[in-house]
């Protein structure tokens, strides 16, 4: 089967991957099997040493429009999802990361939804609100109402955004790759200088993994200060809020308790409880958290006033009650 329908002047996406091949792989074969080997798909590798280009290089042998771009030298995840937005022009930016689960069996729908180019901002499910599916609606209403806003459109494989708002503010958006979500700092800053319409998706084309390889940051609080860092970027306070507010929401979704005071308490004793110093990144939290400053504050003052043979003692005993294996933290930037 091969789907001859797909615009790839609407839509050329691109697949950013480093030293995975076995997750490039799978991906890549999901598009096979669902007959979107017609499409203009580029890889983005930033600088692998693994054999992913030999894999690109199997594929292409039966998919003329895969093509592949090697970065000289490794600019890290957060760079490379800015660099994907260069290396194709079609109207509709989609970067795709390589470990996420597919169900491109609904990929009509989003043909149909390219195809009108109503949309600004395309959902493909992850964490949307049942209600607002199959919907459109603007992107600001949305923001304000809805739980876990940002935190969808955070997700590259699950977003796909018009380029021009993609690009229209890059420079902005290179100034937070040091926070980890330079894809947002465009849109955020682009909502709130037009209305946009955001359409999500009937069914779910995808599912995030979570991986256990390692990450980005060490350890939840370095990431949550990056997220708390890049509320920067929204004017309205009571926007701002609500942003800071989604990491918590977010982490909490599935459990009993969904106390974020008592969260970020637990988060951060964890690593005390290892002797691992992150007072660092509770500042930083402080000083960017509008609305949450007194939370912080409580939070850093129960981190500063709990020896750490205590919260040793309380991390060991959590983890027996619930029978939880032990696991040791480890500093590991290998993913950048």
């Amino acid at each position: 089967m091969n789907i001859s329908n797909w615009d790839n002047s609407i839509l050329a996406p691109v697949i950013i991957t480093y030293n995975r091949e076995n997750c490039l792989k799978v991906t890549l074969q999901k598009f096979v099997e669902a007959g979107l080997t017609g499409i203009e798909l580029v890889v983005l590798d930033n600088a692998s040493n693994d054999n992913t280009i030999d894999v690109v290089a199997e594929y292409q042998k039966y998919w003329p429009n895969l093509k592949y771009h090697k970065n000289i030298y490794n600019i890290g995840g957060s760079g490379n999802i800015l660099r994907a937005i260069e290396v194709t022009d079609s109207e509709y930016c989609w970067i795709i990361g390589d470990d996420d689960d597919w169900h491109l069996q609904f990929i009509d729908e989003l043909i149909e939804v390219l195809s009108s180019q109503d949309a600004d901002i395309i959902r493909l499910g992850w964490l949307v609100d049942d209600g607002n599916k199959g919907k459109y609606l603007p992107a600001m209403d949305l923001a304000h109402t809805e739980p876990l806003f940002f935190a969808s459109i955070s997700m590259i494989s699950a977003t796909i955004i018009r380029r021009s708002i993609a690009s229209a503010h890059l420079p902005s958006a290179y100034m937070n790759i040091g926070d980890a979500y330079p894809q947002l700092v465009s849109t955020m800053l682009s909502m709130q200088e037009k209305p946009l319409t955001v359409y999500s998706t009937k069914n779910d084309l995808m599912t995030h993994t979570p991986n256990t390889a390692p990450g980005y940051y060490f350890g939840d609080l370095e990431w949550y200060a990056g997220w708390f860092r890049t509320s920067r970027f929204l004017r309205d306070r009571k926007l701002r809020i609500k942003f800071i507010g989604e990491i918590t929401r977010y982490m909490t979704r599935d459990r009993s308790s969904k106390n974020s005071s008592l969260w970020l308490v637990k988060v951060a004793l964890n690593y005390k409880a290892q002797g691992i110093n992150q007072f660092n990144y509770l500042l930083s939290m402080m000083a960017y958290g509008e609305g949450w400053r007194g939370r912080m504050f409580m939070v850093s003052l129960a981190y500063c006033l709990m020896p750490g043979f205590l919260a040793g003692g309380l991390r060991r005993f959590y983890r027996k009650l619930f029978n939880l294996p032990e696991r040791t933290l480890t500093i590991d930037r290998s993913r950048l």
